[in-house]
């Protein structure tokens, strides 16, 4: 019995449920980004704890806050960052001393 006209058999694409096989590589890249994701903000968050204030472009607490996200966290490790100053000297030991 045809209500519409339209036989209830026939289904589009978007009603059958995706085969298990189709699911698992998208599974995968998840699950890899997501690790990726959680790498990052960790990096981010052990660099501002173990670098100098001064060393930080902007308030620490604020790019604490900001790399929480991975954006962000991508966005400290490139701009946040300052290189430290190289030391102006190099002092030698005498080979008096080194000996």
């Amino acid at each position: 019995m045809d209500t519409d006209g339209v036989d209830e058999e026939i289904g589009t694409a978007e009603d059958k449920e995706p085969e298990r096989g189709d699911q698992c590589p998208r599974v995968a890249q998840m699950i890899f980004g997501w690790i990726v994701a959680a790498v990052i903000i960790f990096l981010a968050q052990r660099d501002l704890r173990k670098r100098p204030p001064e060393l930080v472009r902007g308030p620490v607490g604020l790019w604490k806050a900001v790399a929480m996200a991975p954006p962000g966290a991508v966005a400290y490790l490139l701009f946040g960052r300052r290189r430290a100053a190289a030391p102006e000297a190099i002092v030698e030991m005498p080979n008096s001393i080194a000996a």
